[in-house]
């Protein structure tokens, strides 16, 4: 008889931890981390990778830092790794994840959220031993850690500016945006100069406290919206509400009642549905009217912890990391996740009860020794 793996993705700040700990000269620390492998290994447990993972383990400065994780990792006895959709056989993401979802919506006719995780889960997992995932390549990793930076580089930046709103308008209903008028092109460069100035101030209070020269990305940013406006007076659209038309969206999807922020989140949710069907075999013509935003479990629990983060009084380039590993709940025997994300999580589960039912567990912890014990307990 087979027996299923029980497949568990903890924090990147923990597996750094124990890769810390596993290397240091300090006898207490390196025995903790020993004795939390053989346990983990001990109870069936597979430490679970993502591409996500990967990249976050890498985004370090230091080679001989990241060296010594590679070697930590690589001798792991148990682990996981989501399997790409196209089984090219390295560790896959969270879009991944999406495609599997899509593939089990379209070529297995599963039509709601319960049979579509049951098919997903089914297959997502590889399972093995370190050193299949983290083979001993150091030009490899030399090259992976140089876009593992540049990475978490660009998350610094994408948390920052979704959480500023410079021009007041994420909470502007459809029907009053429509009946503004375009702003006179006279009046434009005072009004990119004060954006410039709200956004800077938003990016100091809100965005992540690394990021770097935050006057550099409103200038920029504010640019950008100017040649996007000349751009669509180029196509000869003069009003608010070709602007809305422009984005092809069905209809019936779009109300007057419905915000600007809303609106922008259908929008991200049509080209993330794009991006996703590109690769499916077999191919397969998607539309956002046949697949509303709902359609994905683990799209639908992204986009709403997206939303709760944007709402913190201070975001971080990791909340993104967050995101595209929290919807592993759905298809892995457990989750860790930090202080934040877990209270998110619980505010998901209460408010989307048919979600919530799906969502295996999810913990946080402040000693990583302690998870064993944990995991081995009934979920309360």
């Amino acid at each position: 008889m087979l027996i299923r793996p029980t497949i568990v993705a903890f924090d990147t700040g923990t597996l750094k931890k124990v890769s810390d700990d596993y290397w240091s000269q300090d006898d207490f620390r390196r025995t903790k981390s020993r004795k939390f492998i053989e346990q983990t290994c001990f109870n069936g447990i597979h430490i679970a990778f993502t591409f996500t993972h990967v990249l976050e383990l890498l985004a370090h400065k230091d080679n001989s830092k990241v060296r010594d994780r590679i070697k930590f990792l690589r001798g792991l006895p148990l682990i996981a790794w989501l399997r790409p959709y196209d089984r090219n056989g390295s560790p896959g993401s969270l879009a991944d994840v999406l495609r599997r979802e899509l593939h089990a919506v379209i070529h297995e006719a599963k039509s709601d959220w319960k049979a579509i995780v049951e098919q997903v889960r089914a297959d997502i997992w590889e399972t093995g031993v370190g050193s299949e995932i983290f083979i001993d390549d150091e030009a490899h990793w030399q090259v992976l850690g140089a876009v593992a930076q540049d990475h978490n580089l660009r998350r610094q930046y994408i948390a920052s500016v979704v959480r500023t709103d410079p021009g007041g308008i994420s909470d502007l209903k459809i029907g009053d945006a429509k009946r503004l008028q375009m702003r006179p092109k006279e009046e434009r460069t005072a009004f990119l100069r004060q954006f410039v100035q709200i956004m800077v101030a938003q990016l100091k209070q809100h965005g992540d406290q690394r990021l770097d020269n935050p006057d550099a990305i409103a200038a920029d940013f504010a640019t950008g919206i100017q040649k996007e406006l000349e751009n669509l007076e180029s196509t000869n659209i003069d009003s608010i509400q070709q602007m809305f038309e422009c984005w092809d969206l069905p209809q019936e999807l779009v109300t007057d009642n419905m915000t600007i922020g809303e609106f922008s989140e259908l929008v991200a949710y049509k080209h993330r549905l794009v991006v996703v069907s590109r690769q499916l075999h077999p191919p397969a013509k998607v539309s956002i009217r046949e697949f509303p935003p709902n359609t994905l479990p683990a799209e639908f629990l992204q986009r709403k912890l997206a939303e709760i983060q944007r709402k913190a009084a201070r975001v971080s380039g990791s909340d993104l990391g967050d995101t595209h590993i929290a919807p592993l709940v759905l298809h892995a025997d457990g989750v860790e996740v930090d202080k934040r994300t877990h209270e998110y999580l619980i505010q998901m589960k209460r408010a989307h009860p048919a979600l919530g039912s799906l969502m295996g567990r999810f913990f946080r912890s402040t000693d990583y020794a302690t998870i064993p014990d944990v995991l081995s307990k009934d979920d309360p």
